[in-house]
């Protein structure tokens, strides 16, 4: 499982926020509502979910939309939205380090769902249930590459990206999967089988800090 530095409630004027770290990607994460939306974006039996990428350098461009249009697909799976009718919610992710080049974005979508997942909690937002992921990149010689560096991508053959849900400490269903280049059905299967047990150490993680912000935050005295 890959090294994971995390922290929550960093910024003051959000409800709820977080930073994370892999490797060389870094990600941080705001989350505002849910509050009142625009009228254009008011949903009737559900809320409303606004996700913006900023990219490490430069202007945002299509790669940032194109991984926004991500984003919102999987969290709109784990939002209890139903909780919160007519009202939207905000998630902005800023990319510190994107630890790849502009060629990929496998790095980047794997830390901005996990810290997408932390900063979530952080908010005190409903979730159907607990989601995590994790990518891979599978090289010439068909070895397959757990978190890889943004060497292993510009020397892979394909990369993929998995997201699974996880209820009760164990990966239930999965809800995305994003593959690009060149792979076998049994290499696929191979990715889905190993992001399994990944998925669940790294939610194990999550439980950690997640635990260890409920202490800091509700210490009763008697």
């Amino acid at each position: 499982m890959s090294e994971i530095e995390a922290s929550t409630t960093l910024l003051n004027r959000v409800d709820g926020s977080a930073k994370l770290q892999i490797k060389s990607t870094q990600i941080i994460c705001s989350v505002t509502g849910p509050i009142e939306p625009k009228s254009r974006q008011e949903l009737p039996s559900t809320s409303s979910l606004s996700v913006i990428v900023r990219p490490d350098v430069g202007v945002t461009s299509t790669r940032e939309k194109n991984l926004e249009e991500k984003i919102r697909v999987i969290l709109n799976q784990a939002i209890a939205g139903e909780l919160y009718p007519r009202q939207n919610i905000q998630v902005t992710l800023q990319i510190l380090g994107a630890g790849e080049s502009k060629n990929y974005t496998v790095k980047e979508l794997t830390g901005m769902v996990n810290c997408s997942y932390l900063a979530l909690i952080d908010a005190g937002v409903a979730l159907r249930f607990s989601f995590g992921a994790q990518c891979f990149t599978i090289g010439h010689d068909d070895v397959l590459v757990v978190d890889p560096t943004g060497e292993d991508l510009k020397i892979s053959k394909s990369s993929h990206v998995v997201v699974y849900d996880v209820k009760e400490g164990k990966v239930d269903q999965l809800l995305y999967a994003d593959s690009l280049g060149s792979f076998t059905e049994e290499q696929v299967y191979e990715v889905l089988g190993k992001a399994i047990k990944e998925v669940e150490g790294i939610h194990a993680k999550f439980r950690e800090i997640i635990q260890t912000k409920v202490e800091k935050d509700y210490v009763w005295q008697f």
